[in-house]
């Protein structure tokens, strides 16, 4: 499979294609080999646990949720979802409440701690 990234010459990030793999499984981590600009790299891709949203949240809500967990400012999540900075300031309160955190510091905290650890209290 190949895969338009873009070029070499600064218009963009490199094209790519997707080498054949020995691994085809879907559980755990996987490597990858892909080409790039004519070299081969190594590609590990680490599946994600499932997300648990706090109780009560929207559909609207999880998707802000996400963008908080991807690195995005208020700013860059109201231009994604071409709403207002106050929206998305008002939406991310209730998300506050909802997961009784203070921050979107906090929000990362709870939403990317491992479930496991939560039954032995580590």
């Amino acid at each position: 499979m190949a895969t338009d990234s873009g070029s070499k010459d600064g218009e963009g990030p490199a094209k790519g294609e997707y080498l054949p793999s020995d691994s085809e499984s879907d559980a755990g981590p996987r490597v990858s080999r892909m080409r790039v600009g004519g070299e081969e790299i190594l590609v590990l891709s680490v599946p994600l646990p499932q997300l648990r949203y706090p109780e009560g949240t929207t559909s609207a809500e999880h998707e802000i949720i996400d963008a908080v967990l991807e690195g995005l400012t208020v700013k860059e999540i109201a231009e994604r979802r071409n709403a207002s900075l106050r929206t998305v300031t008002t939406q991310l309160g209730a998300i506050f409440r909802k997961a009784n955190v203070n921050s979107q510091a906090e929000l990362i905290a709870i939403m990317t701690e491992d479930p496991a650890n939560e039954a032995d209290g580590t």
